[in-house]
């Protein structure tokens, strides 16, 4: 079980003001960014989070299990290589992409993204009737790379790796044993407290609506990589997400 401090359930109001500052960067960012941006992606979904513990003496815990979280992200997203852009251009990039026009569409179909996002990576278990319940909420970045292919009237996949950083907004331990709970917040717990950072995929199945719009569905899955030490414990985040979004093309 873990060991950890006494402390209070964070309030309604402290999630609030976590999507509150993610929508306010996320305006910050499309501001500065709004002359050159390509692509703009929200997504809502739900997380399913398997708690990886190791205890001090090195023995997996198979007590805590995945429980339900949102997830919800703003993401900025353009191509590695715009060829219709470079059409009007005179530079030396483009004057290369012109006399190799295999590589220029292969590059067209990469692109990256930039975004912040929002997670509550949950769990639930029981041990000698002590019943477990975790509730978080983390705010974080995000970075993907990967091709985009167009496959049938409208529709196109995008496959992507992966890499972003987790920090602990709030959180708390439930035990509920005899009727009684007792709660403990996570906030200097040092399984949760640190930054994450996460590597992964997604893929998506994006299908357009308008020239300048498209609805997306997206699966994606990551994981902490935190090593185990002996005599201390350890816990890795090993989050799986299901979510749709809307994307917003060349403003």
């Amino acid at each position: 079980m873990l060991i950890l401090n006494y402390g209070k359930i964070p309030c309604i109001q402290d999630y609030l003001k976590m999507i509150k500052k993610l929508y306010v960067l996320a305006i910050l960012v499309l501001v500065g960014q709004q002359i050159q941006a390509q692509h703009w992606k929200w997504t809502v979904g739900l997380n399913s989070t398997n708690y990886q513990y190791k205890s001090s003496t090195g023995e997996s815990i198979d007590y805590i299990k995945p429980l339900g979280g949102m997830h919800a992200s703003f993401r900025y997203n353009k191509e590695l290589i715009d060829t219709t852009d470079l059409i009007s251009k005179f530079s030396k990039t483009a004057i290369f992409f012109g006399n190799h026009q295999k590589l220029a569409k292969i590059a067209s179909l990469f692109r990256y993204e930039l975004g912040v996002n929002l997670n509550q990576f949950n769990a639930t278990g029981d041990i000698q009737n002590i019943i477990l319940n975790y509730q978080t909420n983390f705010v974080g970045l995000h970075a993907a790379f990967g091709p985009e292919i167009k496959v049938y009237k409208g529709f196109s996949i995008g496959i992507q790796g992966n890499l972003g950083a987790q920090k602990l907004f709030s959180g708390v331990q439930t035990q509920i044993s005899n009727s009684k709970n007792i709660n403990y917040d996570l906030a200097d717990n040092e399984n949760f407290s640190p930054i994450h950072v996460m590597l992964g995929y997604n893929v998506e199945i994006h299908k357009v609506l308008t020239d300048k719009t498209s609805v997306f569905v997206s699966y994606q899955k990551s994981s902490t990589f935190h090593g185990w030490t002996a005599g201390k414990p350890s816990l890795n985040f090993a989050p799986t997400s299901l979510s749709i979004g809307l994307k917003i093309s060349k403003f």
